[in-house]
């Protein structure tokens, strides 16, 4: 059944005649009408038969899938909450001269408490067959636990293409195509990384306030100034992380650089970071280290890589 819909809430009638366990994913057909949506959620331009993604935020429904979302609850007594980090400037006298001075703040206010939900990082694949070209989603079972992820990858493909339907896995021709993951993109090699970076920086920050950019843009200097060997920005819902790869210290530092205010530290050599989902991620079980951006954040990034160091060099 083709769904023409801008969002359900309820998947139930649209499973009638399915029968209960049986494997099941949504699919959208691209056609010449929508396909230059597809670089818009991430695709590479043209897109590879079998690249897989993340799709980026472009809406409430893919946002969530990308970047989860928190709830408050409002019936809790309010806390203390750190918010951001702000670039303070002022001028001070030196008798008759002035010199301008320059520092970073952390932010806090009373909030009330909240929980987050984490994002349910459903990836998409671009097929193309005889019959045609197709973004479809993961293979579901067809059963009442499965419901809800059922209904959020519809209103995933319904928002971004403004049509889906079901197709059954056992007459599918899409499953045997191999994923290839493209959530990363190698930033070219050269002694002075940072106008490259900041390029890329000024493209995904541009919504954001010059005091904003600052903060973000010194957080970056400072992981560059550990001198990591390679690194990637992420591409569609990705594109709030930049991956830092140190070999030497066995390290993946992945920066978060719009939400969440932390930097995550993974024991894993790039070819097997690579290979995780967002879900997995920002999973508490995955990254070795977490290190939140409030005051001594750089001294704490300092020590891991130092220690990181020395525990990889004696291990060699």
């Amino acid at each position: 059944m083709l769904i023409q819909k801008a969002y359900i809430r309820n998947v139930a009638p649209y499973l009638e005649g399915i029968g209960e366990g049986v494997e099941l994913r949504m699919v959208a057909a691209v056609t010449d009408a929508n396909r230059q949506k597809l670089p818009r959620i991430g695709f590479n331009d043209p897109p590879g038969n079998g690249d897989t993604i993340l799709p980026l935020g472009v809406g409430a429904v893919s946002r969530f899938n990308a970047e989860g979302r928190w709830m408050a609850h409002r019936d809790e007594p309010k806390e203390e909450r750190y918010i951001r980090t702000v670039r303070w400037r002022w001028t001070e006298w030196r008798g008759r001269d002035q010199e301008e001075m320059e520092d970073f703040k952390d932010i806090y206010r009373l909030c009330y408490p909240r929980s987050f939900i984490e994002p349910p990082a459903i990836e998409l694949t671009y097929v193309e067959t005889d019959a045609g070209a197709f973004v479809v989603g993961p293979v579901l079972l067809n059963q009442p636990d499965n419901r809800e992820a059922i209904r959020h990858c519809t209103n995933l493909l319904l928002e971004l293409f403004g049509e889906c339907q079901f197709m059954r896995r056992d007459i599918s021709p899409f499953e045997n195509v191999k994923m290839r993951r493209v959530a990363w993109k190698m930033l070219p090699e050269g002694a002075h990384p940072w106008p490259r970076l900041e390029r890329h920086l000024a493209d995904v920050l541009r919504p954001y306030s010059d005091n904003t950019k600052a903060v973000i843009f010194d957080r970056q200097k400072t992981i560059l100034s550990h001198h990591p060997e390679e690194f990637f920005v992420g591409t569609g819902g990705f594109s709030d992380y930049i991956a830092y790869v140190f070999p030497h210290h066995g390290l993946v530092i992945l920066e978060c650089i719009r939400w969440g205010n932390a930097i995550y530290a993974f024991g894993q050599n790039w070819e097997a970071f690579t290979k995780l989902t967002k879900a997995e991620v920002i999973s508490a079980g995955v990254h070795e280290a977490r290190i939140v951006h409030t005051e001594g954040w750089k001294e704490r990034l300092a020590r891991l890589l130092d220690n990181r160091n020395a525990k990889h060099q004696a291990a060699e």
